[in-house]
């Protein structure tokens, strides 16, 4: 994913050599995957590296409820963003670009679709149009086969949430280094942004009640989390939980359900699957 950004960057720093050839660069992206995962915060870095505003459309709050309106307005919108040098990003998609084939929507959804076909059309080349959706599968046909590059936002591996605390760390960081490394563990299968919300979680309670409530909000986040871990996962976390965050082997099998047994043949450096 991160090599497709960069790609992208670099081919709109190339306009003129491409153009000399007869290329342009890709002109029109989507991006795909759940919420949380990066797709805005991804716009803005192209942005700020192509050093133009990226100008925002939130299509789920742009669908007027006077229907005929919308198309009119996204319209506008497009030709306001053609008429000057900037990223135009928009933002969920899936919200006026549902397949046509669903009977569930009425006929003036449906020709939003066609408004949408035609602006991609028309998009110029030497400004970049990004969208991005939650919900790929709604998407129309057509509406996908507009997009000369699709790029794939996947929940964050663990390695990436480690260099997610690494770049998220502060000046005299009141998380303990070793509670971070516990969170990558406790929060895997999340997203970037929800990994984010929980170690500030952690931050906060920690600079207003100390280490007492910061343990309190850890036991709590233990509670909410630890049913969608893996037995291997568990386990980890709770030798994590004994040495890092400094609970008592009762509250951590109480938090996490691994045996006592266990966890104190694991403490001591044995294998007890």
């Amino acid at each position: 994913m991160s090599a497709q950004l960069a790609r992208l960057i670099d081919e709109r720093k190339a306009i003129s050599k491409l153009s000399k050839i007869g290329l342009h660069p890709t002109r029109t992206v989507l991006f795909t995957g759940p919420p949380g995962v990066g797709k805005t915060m991804a716009a803005r870095h192209i942005a700020a590296a192509l050093k133009r505003p990226l100008l925002t459309l939130d299509l789920a709050t742009s669908v007027s409820s006077f229907l005929g309106r919308t198309g009119n307005n996204l319209k506008q919108a497009f030709e306001f963003a053609r008429s000057q040098p900037c990223v135009l990003f928009l933002d969920e998609l899936d919200a006026v670009a549902k397949r046509r084939d669903d009977d569930g929507d009425i006929g003036e959804l449906k020709r939003l679709v066609t408004v949408i076909l035609q602006e991609l059309d028309l998009w110029p080349s030497d400004n970049l149009l990004i969208s991005a959706t939650n919900h790929g599968q709604l998407l129309d046909a057509a509406v996908w086969r507009r997009f000369e590059t699709i790029i794939d936002f996947p929940r964050p591996e663990r390695d990436e949430l480690v260099r997610l605390s690494s770049a998220t760390s502060m000046k005299g960081d009141p998380l303990p280094k070793a509670w971070s490394s516990l969170l990558t563990i406790l929060l895997s299968g999340t997203s970037q942004s929800e990994f984010v919300k929980q170690v500030d979680r952690l931050r906060r309670a920690i600079v207003i009640g100390g280490s007492e409530s910061g343990e309190q909000v850890l036991s709590e986040l233990v509670f909410e989390r630890s049913d969608k871990l893996s037995k291997a996962e568990k386990k980890e976390l709770a030798v994590s939980l004994v040495k890092d965050a400094n609970l008592t082997q009762r509250s951590v099998n109480r938090l996490t359900g691994i045996a006592r047994e266990t966890l104190r043949t694991a403490l001591a450096g044995g294998k007890n699957g």
